[in-house]
């Protein structure tokens, strides 16, 4: 029997103070709030309990080292035992960080745009932080190489999957831009990860953004990528599995 097309399964982190107030949160290592706590631990129950993900099938988790990625992972994972737990290796990637904002860490978007008004900017076009990056901070190029590389690795882990006939699963928890899709360009590889058992994978080219990629995630949102085809060539996103699990308190909109 042929094993199941393998997964990338993304999860942005449960709400903060900052993304409830829609302040640029990058290197603030902020906790969740209560509500961001219940709604991971809810998305953790209902992910396993209904074997939308199975944990026997899982075999990564690449998060953030930033807390409040971290402490999404450990909500998401509470409801396993710890046998289920232990076959799941969990590598913390520094190349999954946030966006790197620089001088607009805990401004909100209307803030950033008087900045760089005040600075003489954007006087042909608005700002867009694809195409123009941030003040001191990461370009759209630098973040497009680094996630370019964790592509690269998982894509790797997934081709020896169905190579060995295995099932395979892997878990990315990271941030609102950091999640959306990435789009082309040369670099070298650059080891940023803790886990040996992930092999490092030499790219010859990376994607960055343009343009926003228009592509909602809302704080403690889950999304699936796949392949069409049963073919690690053939990168897929699955609608079917792209959903936020509904913690069970008021609804909250997050910048």
């Amino acid at each position: 029997m042929k094993a199941p097309t393998p997964r990338c399964l993304f999860v942005r982190h449960g709400q903060t103070e900052w993304s409830k107030s829609g302040q640029y949160t990058s290197v603030t290592d902020l906790s969740l709030t209560q509500f961001g706590v219940n709604q991971m631990r809810r998305t953790g129950k209902i992910l396993f309990s209904t074997e939308f993900v199975k944990a026997e099938s899982l075999t990564y988790i690449f998060t953030s080292p930033r807390k409040r990625a971290l402490q999404t992972v450990e909500l998401v994972l509470e409801s396993l035992t710890a046998e289920q737990r232990a076959s799941i290796r969990i590598v913390v990637d520094n190349d999954l960080r946030e966006f790197e904002y620089g001088d607009y860490e805990g401004l909100k978007t209307a803030d950033i745009i008087k900045l760089r008004a005040s600075r003489g900017l954007d006087k042909d076009k608005p700002w867009s932080i694809w195409r123009d990056g941030c003040e001191n901070g990461e370009s759209t190029r630098e973040v497009g190489l680094r996630l370019s590389r964790v592509i690269a690795r998982i894509q790797n882990v997934h081709r020896k999957a169905l190579e060995q006939g295995k099932a395979c699963d892997v878990m990315l928890f990271a941030h609102g831009h950091t999640l959306p899709p990435v789009d082309s360009s040369c670099k070298p590889y650059v080891k940023s990860y803790d886990d040996d058992t992930v092999e490092p994978v030499e790219i010859d080219k990376y994607r960055y953004l343009l343009d926003n990629p228009n592509f909602l995630l809302d704080a403690g949102g889950v999304g699936v990528l796949s392949y069409a085809h049963h073919n690690i060539d053939e990168p897929a996103l699955d609608l079917a599995g792209a959903f936020v699990i509904p913690p069970d308190e008021e609804s909250q909109h997050d910048g």
